[in-house]
Parts: structure tokens; sequence; C-alpha cells
């Protein structure tokens, strides 16, 4: 449950590259009854900046005599993204790019000698306004695969142990420079553009605009057979030595849980207001046949998470979400705040911010056609097993809940027992385990006591420096202050902050429906014996009904597994267990039997026009921490009294105004 996976090669990461396209000095041939059709890559920059933010690549094809656009921007979040083609005449071209934190429109126009496509950039609600916009500029380009005789070379790159499958496809244009892509199936990534490719005494030098700079220098042997050099990232230098693949083709993993359509049940695109003024966008997958059905509320793990869950090409909720789905259980999942379609911001919100989107997705689903509203739960997963119980002891209208691999002590705890078993997994020796059990342990000290980012350096350079020593990492002056700053912003974010403090025991005691508590014992995220123990010990001794179930050689994914090791994820074909899937649908079944009454509280009186109003919501366990939910009742935002979002506050128990 690390908020930060911070895998050795980091490339789905929604953070602006240091790089920027630089433009090929050459003309391609276009179809001139149709100038968008191509493909396009370049830079958006800020009007502050002429330097990129975000490197993107844009794909236009011809379907059905109307453009089809797809574009990679990974700054915002956005992966081969399908775009909405809003106008297009002549030269012209308007679409929208649905990604984190909302819809991107760009405006743009291709130039008279058909290469350069360029204009405006701005969202969506601000489009017609008058401030001055991003821009983006982007070159007519062409792929490797496009070309006569491309050039396919794969491999793996041995990063401390974990393998990592690759192919780089080369090849030349017209003009005789060089054009490539890289392929890394364990990242889902499919012909990701390499930018600034040169040659240069037989060394092809190229980079990807993702974080951490990572950089390739190969060389190609005399018949072109094999691939030597180096990939470089983040001071990090790895071997390549590849094998000409005569018969390439992107490799996606094997993922046969994913269901595919069309679905024996029905499925609802919808978007849930919240009244501090974010959208969360999300799947409502509702079972055919006569309802009201039982219904769950999924709530995802650390980190920016789309609503299936989304990592290294599985879709753990998904595969729930259908599952359950087609055993009778209505299923509601969305996006985090700020990530994928959902507006907010992700940033700088904590495990309490989360619990209020949660909340949101609760009031929605029981105002929904085929719902039972005396019949739905929470499905928490990591973080969101600890999101689950701050929501349940809200409101007595939560029928059950689920925790999967959900935390039972305090973040700093949790941690320290995850780095020493992720540590062993990786083959670390024991001095180096138990020295960064000690460093993680003065990080986490200086953090409670409120360090400041002065102290926090001061404490961590010479850490770092050891670290990479260690690792075989170049002595690069800039890289330490790099690092430095990465860490910083890890540990001193509101999230961190908390989740280290935050202990789940009260919120877990307070919990007044049954309770299912699941764990693998191959988890070295949340290890079952440190905290599913606690879970059931803590329910129990409350008075409360869990049932707590341990499964054997399952992961943090619950996924069968090995080792339990963060880098078998991708290689494990099975996205979730069946076993588990089985088992919560017939505990699920078993609980919800007989309906629960609702109870009826009424919301706290407006205040006055645009005041902010925090409310405090009480918990019957005493030492539970009260969870601040802030309500802006201004009607022009929300409208907050007159829409089904005042059931926010109906669901809610014991209201206090601070």
């Amino acid at each position: 449950m690390r908020r930060n996976r911070r895998l050795i090669v980091a490339l789905l990461t929604c953070t602006p590259a240091l790089g920027q396209v630089e433009f090929l000095e050459e003309t391609f041939e276009y179809d001139k009854d149709y100038p968008p059709v191509g493909y396009w890559i370049g830079n958006v920059t800020t009007p502050a900046s002429s330097e990129a933010i975000l490197v993107g690549a844009l794909e236009i094809k011809l379907a059905d005599d109307r453009y089809a656009l797809r574009m990679t921007l990974l700054g915002v979040g956005a992966l081969n993204k399908e775009c909405v083609l809003v106008a297009a005449r002549g030269s012209a071209l308007t679409f929208d790019l649905v990604a984190a934190g909302g819809m991107y429109r760009f405006v743009g126009e291709i130039d008279a000698a058909g290469q350069r496509l360029a204009g405006k950039v701005s969202p969506v609600d601000e489009a017609e306004g008058g401030e001055e916009h991003s821009s983006f500029e982007f070159a007519r380009s062409i792929r490797p695969t496009d070309l006569p005789d491309p050039l396919a070379f794969t491999g793996e790159l041995d990063a401390q142990g974990m393998k990592l499958g690759m192919s780089i496809i080369l090849a030349r244009t017209p003009a005789g420079n060089w054009v490539g892509h890289i392929d890394v199936p364990m990242h889902v990534l499919n012909a990701f553009p390499l930018i600034n490719l040169s040659e240069d005494e037989g060394v092809i030098h190229a980079v990807m605009a993702v974080p951490g700079d990572p950089a390739i220098d190969v060389s190609l042997d005399e018949h072109k057979q094999h691939m030597t050099g180096t990939f470089k990232q983040s001071g990090m230098e790895l071997e390549i030595a590849f094998v000409r693949d005569v018969n390439y083709a992107y490799k996606e993993l094997p993922r046969p849980q994913h269901p595919k359509p069309p679905y024996p049940y029905e499925v609802r695109e919808v978007s849930i207001e919240h009244p501090d003024g974010h959208r969360l966008a999300g799947t409502l997958t509702v079972p055919a046949g006569q309802g009201p059905h039982p219904a769950a509320v999924l709530i995802s793990g650390s980190g920016p998470q789309d609503r299936d869950e989304t990592l290294l090409g599985h879709k753990p909720f998904l595969v729930i979400a259908d599952y359950l789905t087609r055993h009778g259980i209505a299923v509601l999942r969305y996006d985090d705040r700020g990530t994928g379609q959902s507006t907010g911001e992700f940033s700088t919100a904590t495990t309490q911010d989360f619990a209020t989107d949660a909340l949101a997705a609760v009031n929605y689903i029981t105002t929904q056609d085929g719902v039972d509203p005396k019949r739905f739960g929470l499905i928490g997963h990591s973080e969101g097993a600890m999101v689950g119980p701050m929501v349940a002891g809200l409101t007595a209208d939560v029928a059950f809940v689920v925790l999967l691999a959900g935390p039972g002590v305090p973040g700093d705890e949790l941690l320290r027992v995850q780095l020493k078993l992720v540590m062993q997994a990786g083959g670390a020796p024991e001095q180096a385990i138990q020295t960064a059990l000690a460093q993680q342990a003065q990080f986490f000290e200086l953090v409670r006591q409120g360090a400041s980012a002065e102290d926090l350096r001061e404490a961590m350079r010479p850490v770092l420096e050891a670290q990479m020593k260690a690792m075989g990492v170049s002595d690069d002056e800039e890289l330490p202050e790099r690092l430095i700053e990465v860490q910083l912003d890890q540990l001193t974010s509101p999230w961190m902050r908390f989740f280290l403090t935050y202990d789940p025991r009260p919120a877990l005691a307070g919990i007044k429906c049954p309770v299912l508590a699941c764990n693998g014992t191959l988890d070295l995220q949340v290890w079952h014996e440190q905290n599913l123990d606690v879970i059931e010990q803590t329910i129990t001794e409350a008075g409360g009904d869990v049932t707590a179930k341990r499964y054997e050689g399952l992961n943090h994914l619950f996924q069968p597994a090995t080792t339990g090791s963060i880098a078998e994820y991708a290689t494990i074909e099975i996205t979730f267990d069946e076993t588990v899937l089985r088992d919560i649908v017939q505990w699920i079944k078993r609980k919800v039997t007989d309906s629960k009454p609702r109870t009826n509280i009424h919301p706290p009186e407006a205040g006055p026009e645009e005041s902010a109003t925090k409310v405090r919501v009480g918990i019957d366990h005493e030492s539970m921490s009260a969870l601040p939910l802030q309500c802006i009742h201004a009607p022009e935002r929300l409208a907050w009294q007159a829409t089904p979002h005042r059931r926010l506050w109906d669901r809610l128990v014991g209201p206090a105004a601070v």
C-alpha cells in the first residue's frame, strides 16, 4: 500500500518530464485532402515559459469519413487515449482530451507546408475565457513500423533482480533520420515514442519523455542482429543486450480474467458531484433481472487510481465488479479525485478527504434505480480498507464492509514491517535491512515532529548518497538534489503526515455492521500477522460481527504468488483469485438477507450565502478522530438544499456543527 510504487523503470507517472521534443528538419508526405491524418509528436508549453512542460504524441486516422484521434500525454495521465473530435475544417482542428483532472480542449491549425500543428490548449470550462492559454506545437512524424525496414530488438533489463521485458524498434526515415518507439508490456506501454534520436560514431542515442530522464545509447552489429548498450534512468545504468525480433509484434501480457463485452448486465457511466465542488466519474453495473439488488461501493488503494484500480496491466476492480454483478450485486467504482475523468486535487488530499469521496459515492448509489438502499456496503482495498471503516462509522445504513488487505495498525508501524519484508523478498542482506529500518524510523520521527524541509534535507542527504553508492549509481552532482526533492515531497505531503500517525483501530471498533476481513499470507505490503489479527480482535472486543479469512499464497493484489514480491505482480496472469471472489459473494448474500431500517438524520441548517461551514461528524467510539466534512452552501455552486446531495447529510449519524 505504498503511496508511490517506485519501480526501477517508473514509466507510468503523471508528472511532467524534463525533456522536450526537438523537431526533425524533414518534410513528410501527407494526404492534402485530409491534412490532419498522420502521426504527430511535440510539446505543450505554458504562457510563462518557452520550455515544454509536457511532451505528447497524437495519431489521427480517417474512419468512415471522420477523424479518429488518440493522444499520449503522460503529464495528464493520457496513454493512447481516445480524443473527442469537436470540429475539423480544412487545416483547422479542434478536439477534447478527457484526462486527469478534467477535459482539455486543443484548438489548432496545420501550417501551409502541412508539417506543423499548433495552437492553444485549455480546460474546456475555460476555453472561451480571456485568460492566456497554454500552447502546443506538434510536428508531423512517422512511426518506425510505418517505414519499409523497421528494426525490432527484444530482451530484458535486469534491474536488481527484477526482469523487465522490453522491445526497441528503430527505423530510418527517407532523409536518413532515426525514429523509434519502445514497448514495455509490464507497464502497458505500446509504441511509446522515443524522441530526439541521434547517431554519433555508430552509437544511437534516444530519450523518453518521462520522469527520471530515461535514455538509451545503443549500437547495432554489422548484420543488425544484435543491439548492445545501456539504459539510463535516475542515475542508474542497466545493460541492454537485445536480439533481433524478426517476427516482432506487441506482446500484450495475458489477463484472462478481464471481461469483454457484451456484458450480461447493465453498465451505466455516472458522474457524482461532491459538495466541495469536484466531480467523481465512475461506472455503475447493475445485475439483470428484477431488483432492487444489493450493492457495493469499491474504494481503491493508495496512489492515484482509476476506477479499475489499474496496475501493471491488471484491473482488479474491473474483475471484482464484473464477478459481483454477474452474481446479483450492483457495483459502483469511480476514478479517484484528480485521476482519470474525475476532477479535483489529488496531491493535497489525505485519507480523510478520500473518505468524503466515498461518502459521496454512497449517497449516489443509494438513489439509483435497481439498487436496494437498505442493502448496500463498502469494499475497500489497501488504503481503501482504511476509508471503509471511517465511512461505515458515520452512518447506520451501511449493511456490510469488506476489507481487502486492510491496515489494522498505525501507518508508521505498517510501513516498518512492509519495508523489512519487501527488502527480504528482494534479497537484501540483513545489515542493509537494519540500516534502512533505522533510517526510516529517523525520517518518520522527524516528520511526526513537524521538522522543516531544511532539517529533513540535512538528515536525508548522507542516507541517499549511501543508497546510491550501494546501488551503483553514478556520482552525479544534480542527482542527489533531485532525489532529495522527491523524498521531501513524499515525506512532507499531507497524506503521509496523516497516514503515519493515524490509528485505524477506533474506526474499526465503531463499525456496527458485519465485516469480512481478508488477507493473503504473501502480502508483503500489509502483513497478515500484523494486521488481520488486530482487525479481528478489535472488532470482536467491541462487540462487532467480523469474519477474518486468511488466504494461503496470495499477495497484496490477491494473486497466487511465489514470493509476494512487487516485481511478481505483472508476471502473474491471474488478476484476483476466484476463491476470494466467491467467498465475498457468498458472505454478502448471507449477511444482507435481512434489510436494515434507514436512519433519518436531518441536515444542518444552511449557512449564509458564500459561507463555508465545517461540520464535524461524531463517531460512537469516543477515541475516534472526528472526520471533517466541509460543504460550501453557495447555491450557484451546488444548489445544495435543492438537490439530492442533501442526502449526504441524511446519511450522517450525530452531526454537530463547529
